[in-house]
């Protein structure tokens, strides 16, 4: 079986049918489901979501929503503990760029330690750092 790590960006266009990129990310998901793709969910990803939903997009129901997705159990949840951090925060370069953060860096580490297969994402800095997006994992 295949495992992808969710990054923000797609649990983001997901949950929230007026981003730019929810066509893509609802087209990516369904490959994935119908190839029985396991999705592990970094506990940043998901608080990373909730954040930007109630700060940036002033939108407390979506955050609102993926804190019931929580509770119901929809997503497998992969915490992040301090090894993990040591290494991202090697990844991490903040003075390189402003969009990619500490927690791109988390989900970096956390698909190279499970071995996964590539990363729900639309950020080729993860292409860039040697990583798979998902989409790329149905193409031709």
């Amino acid at each position: 079986m295949k495992t992808v790590v969710v990054d923000t960006d797609a649990l983001i266009a997901l949950v929230n049918k007026d981003d730019s990129l929810a066509l893509d990310a609802v087209r990516t998901l369904k490959n994935l489901y119908s190839n029985e793709v396991k999705l592990i969910y970094p506990s940043t990803t998901i608080v990373e979501a909730m954040m930007t939903f109630q700060r940036k997009l002033s939108n407390s129901c979506l955050a609102s929503d993926i804190a019931q997705m929580l509770r119901d159990g929809q997503f497998n949840v992969v915490s992040v503990d301090q090894n993990i951090l040591e290494q991202a925060e090697i990844l991490f370069k903040p003075k390189d760029s402003k969009q990619n953060t500490m927690f791109d860096a988390v989900v970096a580490v956390i698909a190279q330690t499970t071995n996964a297969d590539a990363i729900f994402s639309f950020d080729k800095w993860y292409e860039k750092n040697g990583l798979k997006l998902a989409a790329s994992l149905f193409k031709a």
